[in-house]
C-alpha cells in the first residue's frame, strides 16, 4: 500500500505529519496533522524515531536545535 503524506528534511532529520485513527497512527498531509515525528536514519538505514511534537513549527525548531548542539 502506498503511504501518502507531508514529510520534510531537516538537518538529516525526518519531520513525517500523523493522525490518530481507533486504532493506530497513519501519516497525514500537512494541514490534517495532530502530530509532528521526529525521526533520525539508524546506522541499519532504518528511521528510529526520537521525538513527537504537537507543530510542525516546534519540530523544526528541535531539529535546528539539535544540529546546534551537535556541531
Amino acid at each position: 500500500m502506498l503511504q501518502k503524506g507531508f514529510t520534510a528534511i531537516v538537518n538529516k532529520m525526518h519531520i513525517q505529519a500523523m493522525r490518530s485513527t481507533s486504532s493506530y497512527d497513519v501519516m497525514a498531509g500537512q494541514s490534517d496533522a495532530q502530530f509532528f515525528d521526529v525521526f533520525r536514519r539508524g546506522t541499519s538505514g532504518q528511521l528510529v524515531l526520537v521525538k513527537r511534537e504537537r507543530s510542525f513549527d516546534s519540530a523544526f525548531e528541535y531539529c535546528v536545535n539539535l544540529n546546534s548542539v551537535l556541531h
